[in-house]
């Protein structure tokens, strides 16, 4: 390691000066990474392969931004964006590089994840399915698409061909690469008033500034039709945008579901009230919309029309009520495989499609049902994934939190004819154990005892409740197939499950999201054969601690820290960075005890400064 590492940012470079950065990996948020005497750079505008002229914009201690002055020279992998809104809006971090390098990144990042959190040596990560692959009812890929090169990718290593120079986004092929795009079937919108004008888009990333888009290269044309019509209703005034400062206005942005499969389409407003302003004129102008672009290929038309209240202050909490203006309470979908889903405002749907079909595939692969198994789904959402195994399985239990989700699953079960379906309303952690307990009036006497018992984890981004994967493993499944879209958080939830007798077999990537940093990663862990180990209890003072106990205490690593960075760091911001580093703690006592609390998040340079206190102390 060079000693420069030790170097403070501030003898390396200084705020506004340009340097000339080689570009070898990008982040999670989508900049370039790039080092300059050890000193990590973040360059905005940037990809893997670039040789950049860069001004620093911002120095922290451990670490600048900056961004790209001149190209020098150009990544192979770089392609023209299709885009015009890329620069501004920021959502398609991936956008300038070939399809092939995007799923090369994902793979190499999960990869990294789940070495360095997760803490596995050489896990098999299988290629990336790319939107381009074809996949088998059994989760086996069976060819690519025309246009797709071809390429070998097991554990770590990559047998690619020549990457190619190409012209733009979708290369010579442009017909393909527009099938791989317009993917999402939900579209959140922002929305704004100036004095220009109102502003419907897309927030910039890392702000609430609004950016105008009147086409989303992600969206269908049917979205971006009732899309630009609320903008002209909003131009109009027969829709009014809520004022935070003042507290007055309507409208706070809106959603839009579109099911493929159909055609049927919901727009739900996030509005201030019950009632939609001038409803029949503004239902029937988006309809019209609507209509004027749907074709034989794409025949989307308004089925369902909702207002999500919300008087918040802040939009991100939940609604207080759903209020159906016009047409259906759901709409319905249905998939490839001929399995129908009802979905309601609030339900939870994979937002591609196309790449949910391979990824339950995979899923089913994975879980390997012989019949008579029980399968327990867990944040089971609406039962998608759960349902789509019911034909191969005993039984399928599925388990959520939230009610209306329950009712949702329930009720897909009963339209598609499913019987070996039963769904719960609470969480997973205090139900699963209770449905396999004789002596608990929840007991579940339709379980086979005798049947293997099989867990789909399918968590939110922040991961699995620590909780819940102690109770799985107290339940004794005999394999675990977790479904995650954060690499970060699903090594953190392995790590654990590893420690409560799983084995990582492997995974494999499902680009769900493509242009975007984001993938969707299945992985399959085993329960070790007991009778293989031998369990000694040992007094605590033979025992060998974790890291985070070990190494270094709360005190030491404060000390550290204030010595080499000259701040102080609290022990809830180190708490907070070892969640995220994967570091077992024996209980936090900087939780606060009332759970609806709200604790401040650890700034990014005093993370840093955590986690170079842990390296040094050989904790991570």
């Amino acid at each position: 390691m060079s000693d420069n590492m030790d170097k403070t940012a501030d003898l390396v470079v200084t705020e506004g000066q340009t340097v000339e950065l080689e570009i070898t990996d990008m982040t999670d948020v989508g900049k370039g990474l790039g080092r300059l005497s050890g000193l990590a750079i973040f360059v905005a505008g940037a990809v893997p392969g670039d040789k950049v002229s860069a001004r620093i914009t911002r120095l922290k201690k451990r670490y600048a931004f900056a961004e790209t002055i001149t190209l020098l020279e150009a990544s192979a992998a770089r392609v023209q964006p299709p885009c015009p809104y890329y620069k501004d809006c920021g959502g398609c971090s991936m956008l300038e590089l070939s399809y092939d390098e995007q799923l090369s990144i994902k793979h190499q990042n999960i990869i990294t994840k789940l070495e360095r959190i997760g803490a596995l040596e050489n896990p098999t990560v299988r290629k990336v399915v790319g939107a381009a692959d074809r996949i088998g009812a059994d989760g086996g890929q069976i060819g690519q698409s025309k246009g797709t090169r071809q390429t070998v990718m097991t554990g770590q290593t990559e047998e690619p061909g020549q990457p190619e120079q190409l012209e733009s986004a979708g290369g010579a092929d442009s017909e393909a690469f527009e099938s791989m795009l317009r993917y999402r079937n939900k579209a959140e919108f922002a929305v704004a008033m100036t004095s220009a004008g109102p502003l419907v888009g897309f927030n910039k990333r890392g702000s609430n500034k609004v950016v105008d888009c009147t086409d989303c290269l992600l969206q269908k044309r049917a979205t971006m039709a009732a899309a630009n019509a609320i903008r002209e209703l909003l131009q109009d005034k027969l829709i009014s945008v809520y004022d935070a400062r003042h507290g007055k206005g309507f409208l706070r942005g809106f959603t839009i579901k579109v099911c493929e499969g159909t055609g049927e389409m919901m727009l739900i407003f996030t509005g201030t009230a019950k009632q939609l302003p001038n409803a029949e004129k503004v239902i029937y102008t988006i309809s019209d919309a609507i209509d004027a672009v749907s074709t034989e290929a794409e025949p989307y038309f308004l089925q369902s029309v909702v207002v999500e209240v919300n008087k918040a202050k802040d939009i991100r909490e939940p609604a207080t009520a759903y209020e159906v203006v016009a047409g259906a309470n759901t709409i319905t979908d249905i998939t490839d495989d001929g399995m129908k889903f009802e979905i309601s405002a609030p339900a939870f749907y994979q937002v591609n499609t196309k790449q949910m079909s391979k990824l339950y595939a995979k899923v089913r692969e994975y879980a390997c049902l012989k019949g008579g198994e029980t399968v327990f789904d867990l944040y089971c959402g609406i039962g998608t994934i759960g349902l789509s195994m019911a034909a191969d399985a005993g039984m399928i239990i599925g388990i959520e939190s939230v009610k209306n989700a329950v009712i949702d699953a329930n009720r897909n079960a009963v339209i598609n004819g499913i019987v070996n379906a039963r769904y719960y309303t609470g969480r997973a952690e205090h139900v699963m154990s209770r449905l396999l307990d004789k002596e608990d009036k929840l007991f579940a006497d339709y379980i086979d005892e005798n049947a293997p018992k099989i867990a789909i984890l399918d968590p939110p981004r922040a991961g699995c409740d620590e909780a819940l994967l102690r109770a799985v493993a107290s339940c004794e499944v005999d394999k675990i197939v977790y479904v995650s879209c954060d690499p970060g958080t699903l090594a953190r939830d392995i790590k654990l499950l590893c420690e409560l007798g799983y084995e990582f077999v492997e995974a494999t990537p499902v680009d769900m999201f493509v242009a975007t940093m984001h993938v969707e990663t299945i992985v399959l862990l085993s329960k070790l054969d007991s009778k293989k180990y031998i369990s000694v209890e040992l007094p605590m003072d033979d025992m060998d601690l974790t890291s985070a106990e070990s190494k270094a205490t709360y005190k030491q690593i404060q000390n550290y820290v204030f010595k080499k960075f000259g701040f102080k760091v609290s022990n809830l911001y180190i708490a907070q960075v070892k969640e995220k580093c994967g570091i077992k703690e024996r209980g936090n006592y900087n939780k606060s005890k009332n759970i609806d609390s709200k604790q401040p998040v650890c700034p990014i340079e005093k993370e840093e400064s955590i986690k170079d206190a842990f390296r040094h102390f050989q904790m991570i």
